[in-house]
């Protein structure tokens, strides 16, 4: 892995990526769910899963760390994983959360030469992987395929400007609710109520701290830590250890996209 001048790496577990036997349904089925692939009949999904190897990582390990050469896209089948970059100050920035038929790495037919993020498994991860010459021969067998992936480049442009955008136009509350709808969406698990008075809600078991929505709002943990605080007393969230409820959905999109 290529060191980059004035910048801290977060330690991690050694990369253990072990042998996985995924059973051909989830394969198959994830693959489907997956952008590039979701235009391919059967016969063209099958072909995607003898390409692929089935790995898996244990809670804290990396996939893959910033910086190293790239050469491979992985599928998540199973578990959740997070992506982060380390910046000049020493920080680690959060830039998004991957669940299953996300994907994530690179290769230069995409232009990524090198990794531009650490991906860790959260918790027991899945991921079907993809070597870069195994991608460029989907690419000339497949052109629906080098069409979703023409249309993704160009959706990541579109995304950058408009994070830039909000990040400069937006209050920390506006972007603090929005992310947490955008999360509670992807992780969450509908409650018809939690047990202990509470009202319905969406629940996130996800280790989701601070300083992961400072970097994924652009923001500070301190101010994202007040945006919470002041959601909780309105009874529009509720969190602990590991754990968020959004309570109110309603209240939180109204934060987000004030009419």
């Amino acid at each position: 892995m290529t060191a980059i001048p004035g910048r801290r790496r977060t330690p991690l577990r050694p990369t253990c990526a072990q042998p996985h036997a995924c059973s051909i349904d989830v394969r198959l089925a994830v693959l489907h769910r997956t952008p590039f692939f979701a235009d391919l009949d059967a016969d063209g999904i099958a072909e995607v899963d003898r390409r692929a190897v089935s790995l898996s990582w244990g809670s804290g390990d990396a996939v893959y760390t910033e910086g190293e050469r790239s050469g491979y896209l992985y599928v998540i089948a199973h578990g959740r994983a997070k992506a982060y970059r380390n910046s000049e100050d020493g920080r680690t920035v959060v830039v998004d959360l991957l669940a299953p038929g996300d994907f994530a790495g690179g290769v230069d037919s995409l232009g990524t030469p090198r990794y531009g993020e650490t991906v860790e498994a959260i918790d027991t991860l899945c991921a079907l992987r993809i070597s870069a010459e195994d991608f460029r021969d989907l690419l000339t067998r497949f052109p629906q395929v080098a069409l979703r992936v023409v249309d993704h480049l160009t959706g990541l442009l579109e995304d950058a400007r408009t994070t830039v955008t909000h990040h400069a136009t937006r209050t920390v509350s506006q972007r603090v609710a929005g992310t947490l709808l955008r999360v509670a969406d992807k992780f969450g698990e509908a409650r018809s109520g939690f047990g202990d008075g509470r009202a319905a809600g969406t629940l996130l078991e996800l280790p989701l701290t601070r300083s992961d929505l400072a970097g994924m709002t652009g923001s500070t943990p301190e101010s994202v830590s007040r945006v919470m605080s002041r959601l909780r007393r309105e009874g529009i969230i509720d969190s602990g250890r590991r754990w968020t409820a959004v309570l109110d959905r309603e209240r939180l999109a109204e934060i987000a996209e004030p009419r």
